[in-house]
């Protein structure tokens, strides 16, 4: 039964660190891509809340969406893919594919929400590749509305992870310092308990001797 509980301890031990390596790893993805003015991904993955009913019901309100970071050659019509608006830039968009023009290297793409009803507007009509994110490759209803539950204004799933696995250090380090706090006053109190029987025993073998003494002298 030891060894079982001794490798459960390591791990234990270990935990903290491994979060915060994850930590470390998701901060310098996060730094990195705002420099580079991009967004911020995991293993070429992103997440995003959808916001809006244009793309009901492939995508409903709430829904989180994985974006799969790929080559703008690679997408063909009738993908839903994630986008800047070429007018406002910080608005991202998560639309269907509609039609793609060529014009020499350089791809241009017409996109239409699902639930748009034909309605085709100006700022996704022959938008250049360059406002690409990625492309969908899945949803998750549940994790959307427990993603929603916890971060409201559509903040990248990418910061909210960082955020919790900083949350999660920091209880992991105070259960830690509690711990050894606890240990240590174990370990004074053992110390105090051990000092007083010490203590005790000299008494008793100091009195021992007297009386000995005094028994030799009568």
């Amino acid at each position: 039964m030891r060894q079982p509980k001794n490798i459960l301890k390591k791990i234990i031990t270990i935990l903290p660190y491994i979060f915060f390596a994850i930590t470390l790893f998701l901060i310098i993805q996060i730094v990195v891509a705002l420099s580079n003015k991009t967004v911020p991904s995991v293993f070429g993955y992103s997440v995003f809340s959808v916001e809006s009913p244009s793309m009901e019901p492939t995508y409903m309100t709430g829904d989180l969406v994985f974006v799969k970071m790929i080559e703008t050659d690679e997408i063909m019509e009738g993908d839903v893919i994630t986008f800047r608006r070429s007018d406002k830039p910080e608005i991202i968009i998560t639309h269907r594919v509609v039609d793609i023009q060529e014009s020499g290297d350089i791809r241009f793409f017409t996109t239409l929400g699902d639930n748009n009803h034909g309605l085709i507007n100006d700022w996704e009509t022959d938008f250049s590749e360059d406002l690409i994110i990625g492309k969908v490759s899945g949803k998750s209803t549940f994790l959307g509305k427990l993603y929603n539950g916890i971060v409201a204004g559509g903040i990248n799933i990418v910061y909210g992870g960082a955020i919790f696995i900083f949350m999660v250090i920091a209880i992991a380090e105070i259960l830690n310092i509690t711990r050894e706090i606890k240990l240590a006053r174990n370990k004074e109190l053992i110390d105090v308990k051990a000092k007083l029987v010490e203590e005790e025993l000299q008494r008793l073998q100091k009195e021992i001797l007297e009386n000995q003494q005094n028994n030799l002298k009568e």
